[in-house]
C-alpha cells in the first residue's frame, strides 16, 4: 500500500497534470513570447496550500450567505505577501487595506510566469473588485534568468490578464521597489531598466496606470538603508508603512472611496 506521503504526492502530481495551463502564444505579433509572460505552475505543497486559501476566500465572497467582499486585489510576490498575518506589513494592512476588502495574492518566490498561472486557476468573484495593485518582477531577473525587458513583458501580460478577467476594473502598476544599499549594484540597475519599459508597455491596456514609488525608501544619495529593507529586499515595518502611505490616495481614487 503507497505510504502517505507518496499518497500526497501523486495528489499533487494530478493536481498539476489536471490544471497546468498549456503553454500559450499570443496571436498578436507585437506580443513577445518567452518564459516570463507563459502560466509556469510551481512544484510546492505550501505554493498549492495558499493557492488554496485564496480560492476559499473567493468562495466565501462569492457566497451569498457570508457578509463578505473583495475589492481590492493586491497581487505579487513575498513583497506583498508580507502583508499577511506574521509579516512586517501585517499591522498596515489591517490598518489601511482590510478597511479596503482587500484580497492579498502575494506568494513568496513568484515571478510573473507564476502570477499568470494562479491566476488562470482563481475562481471569478461575482462582484468585480474595484481595483488591483500589482508590483512584481524582481524575482525574474535578479535571480532569475530573463533579462529586465523580458520581465517587464510579464508585468504588461499580468496587466493584461488583469484586464480581461475584470474589464471595468482600475489596475495600479507599481515600478518594482529597489533593491541592494547602492545605486550600482547589479540588482538596481535591472530594476532601473525594468521599470524604464513599463510607462509604454501598459499605455494600451485599458484602466490600467502606472505609478514608481522607489525612490521613497531611499536617501537623497539614491542609498537603501537597512532602516527601510533590513534583508535590502524586503520592506520593513516601516517600509510597508511608506508604501501604504504612497499608494493609499491613488487607490482610494480609483475605488472611488
Amino acid at each position: 500500500m503507497p505510504t502517505k506521503p507518496l499518497l500526497q504526492m501523486l495528489a499533487l502530481c494530478t493536481l498539476v497534470l489536471l490544471f497546468t495551463s498549456p503553454e500559450t502564444r499570443s496571436e498578436d505579433p507585437r506580443e513577445a513570447n518567452h518564459p516570463s509572460v507563459n502560466p509556469q505552475v510551481r512544484l510546492a505543497s505550501w505554493w498549492f496550500t495558499r493557492h488554496a486559501e485564496k480560492i476559499a476566500e473567493i468562495e466565501a465572497a462569492n457566497d451569498p450567505k457570508n457578509n463578505k467582499t473583495i475589492e481590492l486585489l493586491m497581487v505579487g510576490d513575498s513583497i506583498t505577501n508580507n502583508f499577511d498575518k506574521g509579516g512586517p506589513g501585517e499591522t498596515v494592512w489591517e490598518q489601511h487595506f482590510a478597511p479596503l476588502n482587500a484580497l492579498n495574492l502575494g506568494f513568496g518566490g513568484d515571478r510573473t510566469n507564476h502570477v499568470l498561472w494562479r491566476l488562470d486557476h482563481l475562481p471569478p468573484l461575482k462582484t468585480p473588485p474595484k481595483a488591483a495593485s500589482l508590483m512584481i518582477g524582481t524575482n525574474n531577473i535578479c535571480w532569475g534568468s530573463d533579462k529586465p525587458k523580458q520581465a517587464a513583458d510579464g508585468v504588461r501580460a499580468i496587466a493584461k490578464k488583469l484586464h480581461q478577467m475584470y474589464p471595468e476594473m482600475k489596475i495600479l502598476v507599481l515600478g518594482v521597489f529597489p533593491r541592494r544599499e547602492k545605486l550600482d549594484h547589479p540588482h538596481r540597475k535591472q530594476i532601473i531598466e525594468l521599470n524604464s519599459y513599463l510607462p509604454d508597455l501598459l499605455r494600451d491596456i485599458p484602466n490600467v496606470s502606472y505609478m514608481d514609488i522607489g525612490s521613497e525608501f531611499l536617501d537623497e544619495n539614491g542609498f537603501l538603508s537597512r532602516e527601510m529593507m533590513p534583508d535590502t529586499t524586503h520592506p520593513s515595518t516601516k517600509g510597508h508603512e511608506i508604501w501604504a502611505a504612497a499608494i493609499l490616495p491613488e487607490l482610494k481614487q480609483l475605488m472611488e472611496k
